[in-house]
Parts: C-alpha cells; structure tokens; sequence
C-alpha cells in the first residue's frame, strides 16, 4: 500500500498547474509567430510583386493594416485537456457561407502538439487524438521553454517539432 503525503500532492498540483501555465504561453508565443508570419508574407507581396499578386497590393496593405489595428481575423492557438495530455491546436476563422448554412466565427484547425500534464514532455501529433511516441521537449527544462517561448524559434505550423 503507498501513501500519499499532502506535502506530495501540494508539489504535484503545483508542477500541473505550471506547466499549464507553460501551455498558455507556448500559444501566445505560437500565435506571435503566425502574426509575425502573416506581415512578412504580405510585406513581401508588397515590396517583390509578381504577375500573380499584381493586383492584390491594396488587399495587402488593407490586411496589414488589420493586423496593427488588431481586428485581423488571425490563427487562435489553445489547448484542451485530456486525462494525460493537453491537445494544442489552432483555431481558423472562417466567413459565414449561407450555402452550407454556417455562421461566421473560428472552427478547430489540425493539433499542433501534445503536452503531458505531469512532466510538461512536449510531443509532435501523430493523429488527432494521440501524440507521437518521441519527446521533441521538456518544458521542465529552462533552454527547452526559452527556445519555445521565442517567437522566432518555433514554427506554428510545427517544424520546430520535428526530428533533426
């Protein structure tokens, strides 16, 4: 028979409740990078125009413009918690479409990662509903959360999680 101590539950409930906290900041940073994504690439439709995009530099600078205002109908990335792990995927924002008789507003796009709720051992998705078996990070581990948090480090569509 274990025992468990109410000073063991207490550092237990204290690392998940870290570790959330982690979550929440590792889509705020996965977030940032999409922003950061989206300037660059209609920057560049701006600056470099091809045949293709010729036309579309107003579309661009009217974009741009949303995205400082901050009324830019961006990716969402947030987390949903399982019994073991947090599910992080993103969030797209799709227009109403009478047709299909859906209103406008964000709908669940691909998993981003999974994260257990105990270690904070970060996983690439192998399906919607369960993570590949190699840990890609540790957010318990201080280079591994300041590479995560960095904006320019991480990919939001998941590079950064794949093996090298």
């Amino acid at each position: 028979m274990t025992t468990c101590y109410p000073d063991t539950m207490k550092v237990k409930r204290d690392i998940q409740r870290r570790i959330e906290d982690y979550v929440i900041k590792y889509c705020e940073t996965l977030e940032e990078n999409f922003k950061q994504y989206q300037i660059d690439s209609y920057m560049r439709n701006i600056e470099n125009p091809s045949s293709v995009t010729e036309g579309y530099k107003s579309y661009y600078e009217e974009q741009l413009q949303k995205i400082e205002d901050g009324t830019a109908n961006l990716y969402k990335f947030v987390f949903k918690t399982g019994k073991k792990f947090h599910k992080v995927y993103f969030l797209e924002y799709q227009e109403a479409n009478d047709y299909y008789n859906r209103p406008a507003g964000y709908k669940s796009g691909s998993v981003h990662a999974f994260i257990d709720k105990n270690t904070g051992e970060v996983y690439k998705p192998a399906s919607w509903k369960a993570p590949a078996k190699i840990v890609r990070f540790d957010l318990r581990l201080i280079t591994d959360r300041e590479f995560l948090f960095n904006p320019n480090n991480i990919s939001w569509a998941g590079g950064h999680l794949y093996l090298r």
